[in-house]
């Protein structure tokens, strides 16, 4: 969580990456979808970028002119943004909400964003242990092994 946070939990951050979503490519763009001042985009953009969320390329069109796209491991974030847009709406919009996400091709509404066990089957939160992975700390796995026992 703490590296996750460390990249994309700055503000603006979440906001940039939903335009890159968009299709938004060029720091001109960026800055007048968000009214962003330049330095922090060019900030987010630059973490991004280092992270590997995103990487700058030249344009198709035109070779002197930078674009900015999003790479797998961007992409791969593309759930969190509908879960938090979906938990937003829920929890902080009554319901409501600015944008939706649909199927292209049959119009439906996205299924909410959940937890599935490995065979398929949704899960909620008592049904869910954290427990220690390879890199944790001694003190984050005592935490976690008396967190389970819950």
């Amino acid at each position: 969580m703490a590296r996750v946070t460390e990249i994309i939990g700055e503000g603006w951050t979440l906001m940039v990456l939903r335009e890159a979503f968009l299709g938004t490519r060029h720091f001109n763009e960026f800055e007048r979808e968000l009214g962003i001042a330049r330095n922090i985009l060019a900030d987010r953009l630059k973490k991004l970028v280092e992270a590997g969320l995103m990487e700058r390329a030249a344009s198709t069109t035109d070779r002197r002119v930078v674009e900015y796209r999003l790479t797998w491991s961007g992409q791969a974030l593309f759930p969190v943004l509908i879960g938090l847009t979906q938990w937003a709406s829920e929890h902080l919009c009554d319901g409501q909400a600015s944008m939706r996400f649909v199927e292209k091709e049959s119009g439906r509404e996205v299924a909410p964003v959940g937890v599935l066990s490995a065979d398929g089957r949704p899960l909620k939160l008592a049904d869910i242990a954290m427990v220690a992975g390879p890199d944790a700390d001694p003190s984050l796995g005592a935490r976690l092994a008396k967190a389970a026992e819950r």
